[in-house]
């Protein structure tokens, strides 16, 4: 049986004794970089260096606005399931050095942004000239690993010791001018113009190949700066990360014991990284959420006006995101004051990207009003009042009324049934639950939440809205609290059950953080406030789902008996904690005298354990009576939305890494019918499986092409 040839992954041509390849790797609409690319590179590079009629080369892309978007991330677990992955690398760093060294000069043309891999293919160059949108950058770390096809080395030969140290560290990006400022970029032109200013800029390279030399660092200055930003991100709350560490590493050993040296650490480290439980976290983590995106695109009728009735701190929030993104918001509440506060809080967002010389364009794009005059216009509306269901009823029984036959309509909760609310809006076919998450601007994920007579159309159009708004959109059925605000409440819950045996406030939390946890449960309550946390957590979701395997009533009790001592949270200045001006000054361990209950030298591992295994077992439950599409979307949301340990990758990926069979055994272990397994992960301990391999149900309520939202 005879294979037909793969097509090449780059173009060849001449022009005036000067290559030019043209990145375009097939089916694909963005270039990455993976085995076919680095082979078809060094395939053409040699040909170039065998042909005496050829005195340089210039590398570009063939995909408009766009060099290459990195490493090929689908294509990493392969790499890291290699024996002879060590020796293939070796084979990339060589060839890297090839092209550094190449006594024919090389110029890099960037036509768009070049990340991860595609700009270490750069780094390489002699040269590179960009175009004013191209953006640039090494973000490798932010999956857990460090640039491996020689970027940690390469990048020096460009910047200064700051600035490699920094970028590499960071993960950030830099713009056209930011790269060119900083050295990174030789120059900037308009697209029209990169060819030729490539071909100039290879032209003198071969008439002087002494401005060729890249940038020389002091050995032991760059030495003393590594150590002192290992020693800053030790004591960072960002902390010193496997990545960072080992990319600090790779710097050390570059800068004094130079780049041969520092390519063979950065081989032993990328691998290493590779194949840690971190990094297989993090690469799921970015795929799953990519999947979601792309499931997310698509829908007809994109919205340019939305309409936000509201002007609290979530309507507000979801306005300022909408003009930041480019859409025009009508925020819609019944008092000037409030449309005042509104108004405020989008300038305090749009303050953070302003230009430098004050004028903002886009703030034009807002406009409040206390009537509701221009809704008839609006694309799209998101109700955004109090969490009060008659209130709500109220509201979505008008705005459906003046709206146009094609308006999406949506309210954003985050407990409150949407089937429930549906019955007070005229077109229930176009209505649906989007919950965003406080602060909105900030926060990357919105909960879409159909009801039985939502239409797939109907779903599709809000994911496509939430990408808008700059949002991961994650569908989940119509349960109390949805998803996140189910398993939330549950973790919260764990939190007040751990303080009534006796663990005292800053353990509790100390042992939250200590397993992954951004902030603890009962700093958690503080933020809300206690008052909204028995309303929402308790009222609307535990007594509605919890209540056959917890103790909900004495959580209940314990909160409001809280409440009447003035335990209310950081803005009432008392909570689980004490404050000052707003500030948290130390555990308020009196609460335990307020619940009448001794402290207790507790074990803080085995309450962080508790805190762990209450979250993960309530995401089983909700796969298992059908909250979530997939095990990949609570894993996304959970960690996007609700602070699971990223690190673990969800809890559905981190079950998977342990083993189901381990984590049954965990949960009967923490407390049996309180930390139930559920009927999926007993079955996968049975059968040796993995979420993972799960099929992708429909989206709850809509027809099966709704999966496409």
């Amino acid at each position: 049986m005879t294979h037909r040839p793969l097509p090449d992954t780059i173009r060849s041509r001449d022009h005036d004794r000067v290559a030019v390849l043209e990145l375009d790797h097939p089916d694909r609409s963005m270039n990455v970089v993976d085995e076919r690319v680095l082979s078809d590179l060094g395939r053409h590079f040699t040909a170039v260096l065998d042909d005496d009629s050829i005195d340089a080369l210039v590398l570009t892309s063939a995909k408009k606005g766009s060099f290459g978007a990195g490493a090929d991330v689908s294509w990493l677990p392969e790499l890291a399931a290699r024996p002879d992955a060590a020796e293939f690398l070796a084979g990339v760093h060589d060839l890297m050095l090839r092209v550094v060294r190449s006594p024919k000069p090389v110029v890099a043309a960037l036509n768009g942004a070049a990340f991860g891999g595609a700009l270490e293919l750069v780094l390489a160059a002699h040269a590179i000239v960009a175009v004013p949108e191209a953006v640039v950058g090494l973000p490798e770390v932010t999956l857990e690993l460090l640039p491996g096809g020689g970027g940690t080395q390469l990048l020096g030969r460009w910047v200064a010791t700051e600035d490699w140290v920094e970028l590499l560290v960071s993960g950030g990006r830099l713009n056209a001018d930011q790269a060119r400022d900083r050295g990174l970029v030789t120059e900037v032109v308009a697209a029209d113009g990169l060819l030729e200013a490539a071909l100039r800029h290879a032209a003198r390279l071969v008439a002087d190949p002494r401005s060729r030399t890249g940038r020389s660092h002091d050995a032991e200055a760059g030495a003393a700066l590594v150590a002192r930003v290992r020693e800053e991100r030790a004591n960072s709350r960002a902390g010193l990360t496997p990545a960072v560490e080992r990319i600090l590493d790779c710097l050390a050993v570059g800068i004094t014991e130079g780049i041969e040296a520092g390519l063979a650490a950065e081989r032993d480290s990328f691998l290493a990284l590779l194949r840690s439980p971190r990094a297989r976290a993090a690469i799921h983590l970015f795929q799953a959420e990519a999947d979601i995106k792309r499931r997310s695109r698509g829908a007809d009728g994109r919205a340019e006006r939305l309409g936000v009735v509201g002007g609290g701190q979530m309507g507000s929030g979801i306005a300022a995101t909408a003009v930041s993104r480019g859409l025009s918001a009508l925020v819609r509440d019944v008092s000037a004051e409030s449309l005042d506060r509104s108004r405020a809080y989008l300038d305090r967002v749009l303050a953070r990207s302003a230009p430098e010389d004050g004028a903002d364009p886009r703030a034009e794009r807002w406009r409040g009003t206390t009537g509701w005059d221009g809704f008839a216009e609006t694309d799209a509306v998101v109700e955004a009042v109090f969490e009060l269901p008659e209130l709500k009823n109220e509201i979505l029984t008008t705005v459906s009324g003046l709206v146009g036959e094609q308006t999406l309509l949506a309210t954003n909760t985050s407990a409150i049934s949407i089937r429930s609310l549906a019955a007070s809006v005229r077109a229930p076919e176009r209505f649906l639950g989007m919950h965003f998450f406080s602060p909105v601007e900030r926060m990357p994920l919105v909960e879409l939440i159909p009801h039985e007579g939502t239409s797939a159309e109907t779903l599709a159009r809000a994911a496509a809205l939430g990408r808008r708004l700059g949002k991961v959109p994650v569908v989940v059925g119509d349960a109390p609290g949805f998803f996140t605000s189910r398993v939330y409440a549950r973790w919260l819950i764990e939190g007040v059950r751990l303080l009534l045996e006796g663990v005292r406030p800053g353990v509790v939390d100390s042992a939250a953080k200590a397993v992954g946890f951004p902030v603890g449960p009962l700093q958690a309550h503080d933020e809300a406030g206690v008052e909204l946390v028995v309303q929402a957590s308790i009222t609307q979701v535990a007594e509605n789902v919890m209540t056959d395997r917890i103790d909900v009533a004495a959580v209940r009790k314990a909160l409001e008996t809280l409440l009447e001592a003035g335990v209310r949270g950081r803005r009432q200045g008392l909570g689980f904690y004490r404050y000052a001006d707003g500030r948290r000054v130390g555990p308020n361990d009196e609460v335990l005298d307020v619940l009448g209950v001794a402290p207790v030298d507790a074990d803080a591992a085995a309450a962080g354990e508790r805190l762990l295994l209450a979250f993960a077992s309530e995401c089983f439950l909700c796969w298992d009576d059908g909250t979530l599409c997939h095990p990949d979307d609570g894993d996304v949301a959970s960690v996007l939305g609700i602070g699971f340990p990223r690190a673990l990758g969800g809890p559905f990926h981190w079950a998977d890494e342990v083993g189901a069979a381990r984590v049954v055994e965990r949960l009967a272990a923490a407390g049996g019918a309180e930390f139930p397994a559920g009927a999926a992960l007993e079955a996968l301990a049975a059968e040796g499986g993995r979420f993972a391999d799960a099929a992708r149900r429909p989206a709850p309520f809509t027809e099966p092409e709704g999966e496409s939202a």
